[in-house]
């Protein structure tokens, strides 16, 4: 099975709109096979705000464990639960973590490659 990543970064309204408009264009013509999932970010702060080092190790922990409560991962981690339950809602509404209809969560990407440009 192919891996599932998705890309996150930084970029401006105008980058992500540009990008997309690109893609509608190579899917039009259908030279698009997979479409590449993606989250940007408009400013470094809510960047690193929403990937912290404790998120990430979440984040890590869920997708190796594979579908969990938030009160098992909160036991995996060894963290409270309340911190842990914040945690996944904001990383669920980042799209980093995802929930299936009996409520459980997991992380149904097999790697996050971020990419933060230096230049302008």
């Amino acid at each position: 099975m192919k891996e599932k990543n998705i890309k996150i970064g930084l970029a401006t309204e105008s980058e992500v709109n540009r990008e997309f408009i690109e893609a509608w264009h190579k899917a039009e013509k259908e030279e698009i096979e997979l479409p590449e999932e993606r989250l940007y970010f408009m400013e470094p702060s809510n960047f690193f705000q929403v990937l912290t080092k404790r998120r990430i190790a979440l984040l890590k922990v869920l997708h190796n464990h594979g579908i969990s409560s938030i009160r098992e991962l909160s036991r995996l981690l060894n963290r409270d639960y309340k911190n842990v339950y914040q945690d996944v809602q904001l990383l669920k509404k980042a799209g980093l973590i995802h929930q299936d209809t009996a409520k459980k969560i997991y992380v149904p990407w097999d790697k996050i490659k971020a990419e933060i440009p230096l230049a302008a």
